[in-house]
Parts: structure tokens; sequence; C-alpha cells
């Protein structure tokens, strides 16, 4: 298949559909645990709403991956996305932080509903030959979206401060993210058309590891050794990741004394700096296999985190925080395709949602213990080989460790099925 038919039509269209949920997504980023604390939260408690809209996903996406298998994908992103909609808006208008979690948690349900089907079609879409570059697009595009919604997200808020009460500052990017919900809700309905589903195996080219998992009403039953660990080191990932994203605006406002707008700004210029990374590294895992692409990039980035805490002033973390950014889209497209290569067709909805749920479930406890950890350790110092280590570095030494020893596990223990190319 030649280049453009890849990128056109409905993997085009999920591209642009990835960029606008994930610049919606991130647009709080920078201020959001303010938020919380403005409606009576404290910091220790921050991780629980990470860890409820983890939770509500958890839960939820097996079975939404599975009623995608059945119904269709188009159709249960359609409900993801309205319900994106409204409890986009909602999150803006919450009157306590008791309401906020509740909002929080229905959340996380919906956009399970539309991002969970969305990745299914994305591989239904394309040969397998190119699962890593497709993947690298979207992700690279998911990227863009990321990056430029802290800063979008800060500026909108500080924006909104010159004219309202700080706490309503805080509630105004919401707005934004519910009407950038609208556009995805209609570039869907307007373009995007579902592949068939339940193809039987004999028709489709896939190797004797993906033959193994089939459809059944036991999760597991018919799954792949292979995939069982990768079950396993998805709960891992999303253990380490969930140790960063509740603590790390505090971490730059503790470390530098900086305001949200300029935390969103250097972690939109350093997620910027590697937005072509993951479209090159999916295209590498195509020629040269997953795991390679997956060691490098997957342990570079952690390794880069383990620094982050000793970086001197923003310019430094920034230039850390884009290592780390390049690194780590090196290792997401790498990932995907590797359990895309481990899926049927007929089944990829559910057992795509049951390695979101293992992933989100890592993801439910590691704001928890992140935030925890944080609150504990924040304004204390330690000694080691003649560095002085901060304390509130401490979700990040527990995110590197618990991340290399993942990845080390995953490359060990997960076989390789992409043929590499000459």
């Amino acid at each position: 298949m030649k280049p453009k038919g890849i990128y056109g039509g409905t993997v085009l269209v999920l591209g642009v559909i990835s960029f606008i949920e994930t610049l919606a997504f991130s647009i709080p980023v920078s201020y959001f645990p303010n938020y919380a604390i403005s409606l009576g939260a404290n910091v220790a408690s921050i991780g629980i709403f990470t860890s409820s809209f983890m939770l509500a996903s958890t839960i939820m996406s097996p079975r939404l991956g599975g009623l995608s298998d059945r119904l269709g994908r188009k159709k249960v992103i359609l409900w993801g996305l309205l319900g994106d909609v409204i409890f986009g808006a909602l999150t803006g208008l919450v009157p306590s932080w008791i309401w906020l979690l509740l909002v929080r948690t229905v959340n996380g349900a919906v956009t399970a509903a539309a991002i969970l089907p969305a990745e299914a079609l994305l591989v239904d879409s394309v040969p397998s030959d190119k699962w890593g570059e497709a993947s690298g697009f979207v992700s690279s595009c998911a990227i863009l979206g990321r990056n430029i919604g802290p800063a979008f997200g800060g500026a909108v808020q500080f924006a909104a401060s010159q004219f309202l009460s700080l706490e309503s500052s805080y509630r105004i990017p919401y707005f934004a993210d519910a009407g950038l919900a609208v556009l995805a809700l209609v570039l869907v309905a307007w373009k995007v058309r579902d592949k068939p589903v339940g193809i039987p195996l004999s028709k489709l080219a896939v190797t004797a590891e993906r033959e193994k998992c089939s459809t059944t009403s036991n999760p597991f039953s018919g799954t792949s050794r292979s995939f069982r660990i990768l079950l396993v080191t998805a709960f891992a990932n999303g253990l380490s990741l969930g140790f960063i994203i509740p603590v790390m605006a505090l971490f730059f406002q503790d470390k530098f004394g900086i305001e949200p707008i300029e935390i969103g700004a250097m972690m939109s210029v350093s997620g910027l700096i590697g937005i072509t990374v993951s479209w090159l590294g999916g295209r590498a895992s195509d020629r040269f296999g997953r795991r390679p692409l997956i060691a490098l990039g997957g342990i570079s980035s952690r390794l880069a985190g383990l620094v982050l805490p000793l970086t001197k002033d923003p310019t430094e973390a920034t230039a850390v925080l884009s290592i780390r950014g390049i690194a780590f889209n090196l290792y997401v497209p790498s990932m995907r395709a590797q359990l895309a290569d481990l899926t049927p067709q007929e089944s990829r909805g559910r057992l795509f949602g049951l390695y979101n749920s293992f992933f989100t479930a890592g993801d439910i406890a590691g704001p928890v213990i992140g935030t925890f950890l944080y609150d504990l350790f924040r304004f204390q110092t330690w000694n080691f080989a003649g560095l002085a280590l901060p304390g509130y570095g401490m979700p990040y030494y527990v995110n590197s460790l618990i991340g290399i020893a993942t990845i080390v596990a995953l490359v060990a223990l997960v076989k390789e099925t992409v043929k590499t190319k000459s």
C-alpha cells in the first residue's frame, strides 16, 4: 500500500480526532491541582481525582471494547464523544470537590468509549506491515495535542484570571474542552467509516501467536503467553505513569516557583521538540522489530525522568523533559504495534479493552501512592554519593525504577512477532 493510501480517509481523520481529544484532555494539566484545592481538596488527595477517572475506565474498557466488536467502532466512539461534551462542561460547573470527583469518575468511562474503539479501528484500517507506522502517525497527532494543551489551557486560565476570580478562572478552560469534543464528534460522524469486524482468522494474515487469541466469555481464555505477559507489564507501566501526572504542576511550582502559564509552556515546548519521533519510531518498529525500539525508548525515557529532579533551572529542566519526551515517543508506537501483533481483528476491541484495564488499574494505584509520597517527602533532602536528592523528586525516582524493570521484563519475555526487513 502506498503512503497516500495509509494517510487518507479514516486514518487521517483518526489522527485529527486524536489531536483534538488529547488537546482537550491536557488543557487543565498545568493548573488542575490548584482547581481541586480551591474546591476544598488537600494535596494528598489530588491523586484520587486521577484514580477515580482511571477506575471507571478500567471497569468499562473490556465491556466497551467488546461492544465495539459487536456494534461497530464508530457508534461507540460517537457515544463516548457525546459524553465528553457533557461531562467536560460539567467539570467547569461543579460547586465542590466532591462533585468534581463524581464528574471525573463518569468522565473516565465515557472517555474510554471514545478512545478504545478508535485504537481498534486504526489497526482495522491498515495492513499489518504498516501497523507501527500508522500507530506512530496517530501518536504524533496525539503528542502534538497533548503538548499544545498545557500551554493553551494555561493561557486561557491566565486570561480569564484578569477578569474573574482565581477559582472561576480555573473553570473557563473546561468549556473550551467541551467545544473541542463537539468538533471531534462532528468529524467522526461526517468522515469516519466502520471497517467490518468478525472476519475469520483463516482469512487474516496472522502469526501463530495471534491465532491463540480467540473470543470467549473468559477474558483470559485463549490468549497467548506473550499477551498475558503484556498485560502484566501494562499494569506496571500504568503504575509508573500514574506517579507523575498528578504532581507535575506542584513539582515545578515547588522547585522553581513558577506560574501555571510557565509550567504549561515548559511542558509544551519539551513535547513539541520530539513531535516527529513517534512517527519515525513506528516506521522503524515495522522494519527492525518492536523490541529494539521498546528497549531504546523506554529505558532512555526513564533515565531522563530520574535526572529531572536534579536540574537547576527551568531551562535545564525543559532540556531534560525534551530528551524524556523524544525517548518516550520512540517507545509508545512500538508498544501499540506489539499489542496489535498479538490480537486478531474479530476480538481486537475486547482485547484492547483488557489491555487498557490492566494499564489503568496501575494508573489508579499510581496517583494515590505518588501524591502520598510527594506530600510525605516534599520538604526533605537526602545526600547520596555526593548528590543532594530533593524529597519532592521521590515520585520521579520510584517511577524510573519501576519503568526500567518493566521494560527489561517486557523485552526479555514477550515474543517478537513482526518479521523484520533487511
